[in-house]
Protein backbone atom coordinates (compact mmCIF):
# COMPACT_ATOMS: atom_id res chain seq x y z
CA UNK A 1 0.00 0.00 0.00
CA UNK A 2 1.12 3.55 -0.78
CA UNK A 3 1.35 6.52 1.62
CA UNK A 4 -1.23 8.35 -0.51
CA UNK A 5 -3.74 5.46 -0.42
CA UNK A 6 -3.54 4.21 3.20
CA UNK A 7 -6.52 5.27 5.30
CA UNK A 8 -5.85 5.79 8.09
CA UNK A 9 -2.16 6.51 7.62
CA UNK A 10 -0.35 5.84 10.90
CA UNK A 11 2.82 7.77 11.74
CA UNK A 12 4.80 6.71 14.76
CA UNK A 13 8.11 7.81 16.21
CA UNK A 14 10.40 5.03 17.40
CA UNK A 15 11.08 5.05 21.12
CA UNK A 16 14.11 7.20 21.79
CA UNK A 17 15.96 8.51 24.81
CA UNK A 18 18.17 11.63 24.84
CA UNK A 19 18.14 11.91 21.05
CA UNK A 20 16.96 14.94 19.09
CA UNK A 21 16.76 13.70 15.49
CA UNK A 22 13.41 13.58 13.70
CA UNK A 23 12.58 9.99 12.80
CA UNK A 24 9.21 8.41 11.93
CA UNK A 25 7.84 5.04 10.84
CA UNK A 26 4.77 5.03 8.58
CA UNK A 27 2.19 2.21 8.66
CA UNK A 28 -0.95 1.18 6.80
CA UNK A 29 -4.23 0.46 8.66
CA UNK A 30 -3.14 -3.18 9.19
CA UNK A 31 0.05 -2.20 11.01
CA UNK A 32 2.38 -2.99 8.09
CA UNK A 33 5.21 -0.53 7.64
CA UNK A 34 5.01 1.15 4.23
CA UNK A 35 7.53 3.99 4.60
CA UNK A 36 9.84 5.83 6.94
CA UNK A 37 10.74 9.48 7.35
CA UNK A 38 14.19 10.49 8.55
CA UNK A 39 15.86 13.80 9.16
CA UNK A 40 18.69 14.71 6.80
CA UNK A 41 21.75 16.80 7.65
CA UNK A 42 21.64 16.43 11.45
CA UNK A 43 25.42 15.95 11.79
CA UNK A 44 27.48 15.82 14.98
CA UNK A 45 27.79 19.59 15.25
CA UNK A 46 24.03 20.05 15.00
CA UNK A 47 23.49 17.34 17.62
CA UNK A 48 25.84 19.13 20.03
CA UNK A 49 24.09 22.47 19.38
CA UNK A 50 20.68 20.91 20.00
CA UNK A 51 21.94 19.24 23.16
CA UNK A 52 23.21 22.59 24.52
CA UNK A 53 20.02 24.49 23.65
CA UNK A 54 17.14 24.46 26.14
CA UNK A 55 14.59 24.25 23.33
CA UNK A 56 15.27 23.30 19.72
CA UNK A 57 11.70 23.96 18.54
CA UNK A 58 12.83 26.80 16.27
CA UNK A 59 15.62 24.83 14.61
CA UNK A 60 15.45 23.85 10.95
CA UNK A 61 14.62 20.20 10.22
CA UNK A 62 14.68 18.44 6.82
CA UNK A 63 12.86 15.11 6.63
CA UNK A 64 12.74 12.77 3.62
CA UNK A 65 9.82 10.34 3.33
CA UNK A 66 11.01 7.12 1.67
CA UNK A 67 9.07 3.98 0.74
CA UNK A 68 10.22 0.45 1.55
CA UNK A 69 11.90 0.16 -1.86
CA UNK A 70 14.20 3.08 -1.06
CA UNK A 71 12.40 5.58 -3.32
CA UNK A 72 11.98 9.04 -1.86
CA UNK A 73 8.35 10.17 -2.00
CA UNK A 74 8.40 13.57 -0.28
CA UNK A 75 10.73 16.12 1.29
CA UNK A 76 9.36 18.05 4.27
CA UNK A 77 11.47 20.96 5.51
CA UNK A 78 10.65 23.05 8.57
CA UNK A 79 12.60 26.28 8.25
CA UNK A 80 14.29 28.19 11.07
CA UNK A 81 11.60 29.95 13.06
CA UNK A 82 11.01 32.14 16.07
CA UNK A 83 7.28 32.83 16.63
CA UNK A 84 5.68 30.91 13.76
CA UNK A 85 7.07 28.23 11.47
CA UNK A 86 6.95 27.72 7.71
CA UNK A 87 7.28 24.17 6.39
CA UNK A 88 7.99 23.47 2.71
CA UNK A 89 6.77 20.31 1.00
CA UNK A 90 8.62 19.22 -2.16
CA UNK A 91 8.59 16.28 -4.54
CA UNK A 92 11.80 14.18 -4.78
CA UNK A 93 12.75 16.12 -7.92
CA UNK A 94 12.85 19.31 -5.86
CA UNK A 95 9.65 20.62 -7.43
CA UNK A 96 7.70 22.56 -4.76
CA UNK A 97 4.24 21.28 -3.82
CA UNK A 98 3.48 24.08 -1.39
CA UNK A 99 3.96 25.25 2.17
CA UNK A 100 2.26 24.72 5.52
CA UNK A 101 2.47 27.96 7.50
CA UNK A 102 1.80 28.14 11.21
CA UNK A 103 -0.57 30.94 12.21
CA UNK A 104 0.10 32.93 15.37
CA UNK A 105 -2.56 31.71 17.77
CA UNK A 106 -2.32 31.73 21.54
CA UNK A 107 -4.89 29.01 22.18
CA UNK A 108 -5.00 25.92 19.99
CA UNK A 109 -2.96 25.43 16.84
CA UNK A 110 -3.69 26.66 13.34
CA UNK A 111 -1.89 26.32 10.01
CA UNK A 112 -2.57 27.58 6.49
CA UNK A 113 -1.97 25.28 3.49
CA UNK A 114 -0.59 27.17 0.49
CA UNK A 115 0.23 26.01 -3.02
CA UNK A 116 3.58 26.75 -4.69
CA UNK A 117 2.29 30.21 -5.72
CA UNK A 118 1.24 31.06 -2.11
CA UNK A 119 -2.47 30.68 -2.80
CA UNK A 120 -4.47 29.22 0.08
CA UNK A 121 -5.78 25.70 -0.58
CA UNK A 122 -6.75 24.77 2.99
CA UNK A 123 -6.25 25.03 6.73
CA UNK A 124 -5.36 22.86 9.71
CA UNK A 125 -6.96 23.74 13.02
CA UNK A 126 -6.09 21.97 16.26
CA UNK A 127 -8.03 21.74 19.48
CA UNK A 128 -6.96 23.52 22.68
CA UNK A 129 -4.58 20.77 23.83
CA UNK A 130 -3.24 19.73 20.42
CA UNK A 131 -4.61 16.18 20.25
CA UNK A 132 -7.10 16.54 17.39
CA UNK A 133 -6.62 18.51 14.15
CA UNK A 134 -9.21 19.22 11.44
CA UNK A 135 -7.91 19.70 7.88
CA UNK A 136 -10.24 21.73 5.66
CA UNK A 137 -10.13 22.82 2.04
CA UNK A 138 -10.27 26.50 0.98
CA UNK A 139 -14.07 26.40 1.39
CA UNK A 140 -13.74 25.35 5.08
CA UNK A 141 -15.05 21.86 4.25
CA UNK A 142 -13.36 19.14 6.32
CA UNK A 143 -11.36 16.77 4.12
CA UNK A 144 -9.22 14.94 6.70
CA UNK A 145 -8.39 14.70 10.38
CA UNK A 146 -5.18 14.07 12.31
CA UNK A 147 -5.27 12.81 15.86
CA UNK A 148 -2.27 12.56 18.14
CA UNK A 149 -2.63 9.33 20.01
CA UNK A 150 -1.68 9.07 23.63
CA UNK A 151 1.50 7.03 24.07
CA UNK A 152 1.44 3.55 25.50
CA UNK A 153 3.03 2.92 28.89
CA UNK A 154 6.43 2.13 27.39
CA UNK A 155 6.50 5.49 25.58
CA UNK A 156 5.52 7.72 28.49
CA UNK A 157 9.13 8.46 29.42
CA UNK A 158 10.43 8.88 25.87
CA UNK A 159 9.90 11.63 23.29
CA UNK A 160 7.88 9.35 20.99
CA UNK A 161 4.55 10.51 19.53
CA UNK A 162 1.99 8.72 17.35
CA UNK A 163 -0.43 10.19 14.82
CA UNK A 164 -3.29 8.90 12.69
CA UNK A 165 -4.30 10.68 9.48
CA UNK A 166 -7.91 9.90 8.51
CA UNK A 167 -9.00 10.88 4.98
CA UNK A 168 -12.68 11.68 4.42
CA UNK A 169 -12.40 11.26 0.64
CA UNK A 170 -10.52 8.70 -1.48
CA UNK A 171 -8.96 11.38 -3.70
CA UNK A 172 -8.25 15.08 -3.32
CA UNK A 173 -6.96 17.50 -5.96
CA UNK A 174 -3.27 18.40 -5.94
CA UNK A 175 -1.56 20.04 -4.18
CA UNK A 176 -4.06 19.57 -1.31
CA UNK A 177 -3.68 15.77 -1.48
CA UNK A 178 0.09 15.88 -0.92
CA UNK A 179 -0.08 18.64 1.70
CA UNK A 180 -2.62 16.59 3.67
CA UNK A 181 -0.28 13.56 3.65
CA UNK A 182 2.58 15.78 4.88
CA UNK A 183 0.44 17.35 7.61
CA UNK A 184 0.99 14.84 10.44
CA UNK A 185 4.78 15.06 10.15
CA UNK A 186 4.53 18.86 9.90
CA UNK A 187 2.36 19.08 13.02
CA UNK A 188 4.96 17.08 14.94
CA UNK A 189 7.94 19.03 13.55
CA UNK A 190 6.38 22.38 14.45
CA UNK A 191 4.55 21.66 17.71
CA UNK A 192 6.40 18.77 19.37
CA UNK A 193 9.97 18.28 18.14
CA UNK A 194 12.60 19.90 20.32
CA UNK A 195 10.15 21.04 23.00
Amino acid sequence: MDIFAANPLLIRQPKRFMRDVSDYEVFDPHGRQIAWAREQGADGGMQVLRHLAKSTGGFERRVHVTDLYGHQRLAVQKHWSWMTATTSVNLPSGQPVGTIEQDLKFFGSKFTLLDAWKRQVGTIEGDFIGLDFRICDHNAHEVARVDRRLPDLGELFTSADSYALHHRYPALPEPLRTLVVASAITIDLVLREGR
